[in-house]
């Protein structure tokens, strides 16, 4: 029996379960009875630690082994292992490979690693490699350590996945204590922008296994001059474990963090803040910092608080404080762009959990403090904007107060959102009943206004204007109001949208007071309709065939720019070859040195209806529309 076949079947059935076969090995049944049991002709091993085992000498044998004499393919192979692995990826099984032979002696993994970047291979692989088998390693040679994290560093300092080998530093130095006194010596040795993680990592495992003798040491260091050496000894104090431990120390280590939330050096109040909101993580009683974070005057400060504590914050969310520190984020004003990503996992949590209230007040709130920068709700809560939408009452009840508000700004977002959900299909998007209902014949009629003023596609005036008739005692309240709207604007604005919709309620033989609304709306529209019939066509203001031809040619190169500009960064335009045809857009392939056959690319439009008032009296629209906008609420004043 060959052992590594036997050894690359298990890697196999742990890899790829459901398409193995013995035969792929040119194994039989009988070869592997010992090891294992059939299922539907498939093998499955009867001891999965001694698969795992095999797998892992598999790729020893047959992945390590025929790559080691080159650095970079070493490494290479070892990251497809890992994309191979698939289901059992958790279970590290490369890095397990590699570590035991780093272990035996018969690789020094740290300086495959050297060799590998120095000699061109890619820093990400080798990164992610050694971050799987790094915390397995017995023993390690510091100074190549700090080699190592030096050559990877002006590639990886902006990359996220930079962190990650840093930790798995991290996790081997807290199997190894003895070691942190030579990482230390050996980080403040070279000390700048590479070894400053390891030096941060360092000493937070330095007090985990020494509290008292580390942090007198890294109080000593948060007063070097050298900011490669301060920063990390700061950073450190927001990451040490505070659980148990004395208020004395916790106190202290506060004071560091306050005096640095109060500095004028940028890196300084930056490193201050990020330790701030790391200590509360294990000292929740210490939460006041996160308020004197939100206080300071940063572009960045939302995205900051808010990543922290919606993504690695949600042991927080059980602590009585959490919420007001979600709602501190809501007055901020000025933030970068896209900063609200880990607050709209908060908020999506919340409403999620029927705190619906809460996340509408939150909204409100904020909405209110940005009314003038006007930010783009759905580009800023992806998630939370996709559940409202979903439920669609939310969303109508949002509608309905950001267009009712005095803020200009605020009706500005309200129209973020009414373009979004202009994407999708508007025909259900309405005012829900149980804001209508609380709502004065004023109040209805300054909703109607605002809609006139501030909705522009024909689907979602008609719905929403429509939808006031589902409010309580509705031809009481509501009818007359709809009436005049749909037949004296929306009607004349979009008249072959609004009659379709009117058709489908007031059409054939049903009866009601809501079909008697619908038809009347058609009568009044038919009448105006046949009065601007009858009116004779000025054949002199029609525009000249010149002008006609001229418009379209510009209207073709103004399209055509606008796709090569939104198509620019497109993956199609990456791996594709553009070669201008008179004839027009079209596109081919070329493969083995053959070309294919020619393809027409199709072209794909939104288009919306332009209301008539707009051609027919620009100015005089706006002018209504602004009226409308900037026009009070009578019960309110």
């Amino acid at each position: 029996m060959s052992e590594p076949k036997l050894d690359e079947l298990a890697w196999r059935w742990l890899t790829k379960p459901d398409t193995v076969q013995v035969e792929d090995f040119g194994l039989t049944h009988d070869d592997v009875r010992e090891l294992c049991d059939f299922h539907e002709g498939r093998p499955f091993f009867r001891d999965p630690e001694e698969a795992r085992s095999r797998a892992v000498r598999h790729i020893k044998q047959s992945v390590i082994a025929p790559a080691a004499a080159t650095p970079s393919a070493f490494f290479k192979a070892l990251e497809r292992c890992w994309f191979d692995a698939g289901p059992v990826r958790q279970e590290n099984l490369g890095g397990l490979a590699l570590a035991q032979l780093h272990n035996t002696g018969e690789f020094d993994a740290l300086q495959m690693a050297i060799e590998a970047i120095q000699g061109g291979g890619d820093v990400f692989t080798v990164s992610r490699v050694m971050t799987d088998s790094l915390p397995l390693f017995d023993g390690i040679d510091v100074p190549n350590l700090l080699i190592l994290f030096g050559l990877m560093h002006p590639k990886m300092k902006n990359d996220l996945a930079q962190g990650f080998l840093y930790n798995a530093a991290g996790e081997w130095m807290k199997g190894h204590p003895a070691s942190i006194d030579e990482v230390v010596r050996g980080g403040l040795a070279v000390a700048g922008e590479s070894s400053a993680p390891l030096l941060r990592a360092a000493l937070v495992q330095g007090v985990a296994s020494d509290r008292i003798r580390w942090l007198a040491r890294i109080h000593e260091l948060v007063d070097d001059s050298d900011p490669t050496v301060s920063l990390p000894a700061i950073e450190a104090l927001g990451l040490v474990d505070w659980h148990g431990a004395d208020t004395e120390d916790i106190a202290r280590a506060v004071a560091v963090i306050r005096a640095g939330l109060r500095s004028d050096d940028e890196s300084v109040l930056v490193s201050s803040a990020c330790a701030g909101m790391n200590l509360v993580d294990t000292a929740h009683d210490q939460h006041a910092l996160v308020d004197e974070v939100v206080a300071l005057d940063r572009r960045y400060v939302v995205r900051l608080v808010g990543d922290h504590l919606g993504y690695r914050g949600a042991h927080l969310r059980t602590q009585p404080w959490y919420p007001e520190k979600i709602t501190l984020l809501a007055s901020k004003t000025g933030q970068n762009e896209e900063s609200y990503r880990g607050v709209d996992m908060v908020l999506s949590h919340l409403f999620k959990s029927q705190e619906k209230a809460a996340c509408q007040r939150w909204l409100d709130t904020w909405a209110s403090a940005n009314a003038h920068d006007a930010p783009d709700f759905p580009e800023e809560f992806p998630q939370l904007f996709q559940l409202m939408s979903e439920s669609g009452e939310d969303l109508g009840a949002l509608l309905a107060r950001w267009l009712r508000h005095d803020e200009v700004g605020v009706q500005k977002m309200a129209r973020h959102v009414l373009n979004d959900a202009g994407l999708h299909d508007s025909s259900s998007l309405g005012f829900p009943p149980s804001v209508l209902d609380g709502m004065t014949p004023a109040a209805l009629t300054h909703l109607v206004r605002r809609v006139l003023g501030n909705v522009f596609r024909d689907a979602q005036q008609i719905s929403l204007i429509w939808s006031l008739t589902q409010t309580a005692d509705a031809e009481d309240r509501s009818y007359g109001l709809v009436h005049d709207a749909m037949a004296g604007f929306v009607g004349r604005d979009y008249p072959a949208a609004t009659k379709a919709h009117l058709e489908s309620i007031g059409g054939g033989d049903a009866t009601g007071p809501l079909v008697q609304l619908a038809q009347g709306i058609l009568a009044e529209m038919k009448e105006y309709q046949d009065t601007l019939d009858a009116l004779p066509r000025v054949e002199e203001l029609r525009p000249l065939a010149e002008h006609h031809h001229r418009f379209v040619k510009e209207r073709r190169r103004q399209m055509s720019e606008a796709f090569d500009e939104a198509s620019k960064n497109s993956i199609w335009r990456q791996i594709a070859t553009t070669i201008p045809l008179k004839a027009g857009r079209s596109s081919f392939s070329v493969r083995g040195g053959e070309v294919g056959e020619k393809m027409h690319l199709s072209s794909m439009s939104h288009s919306v209806s332009i209301p008539r008032s707009e051609a027919i009296d620009r100015i005089g629209s706006d002018l209504q529309r602004m009226h409308f906008n900037l026009g009070k609420d009578r019960d309110e004043q």
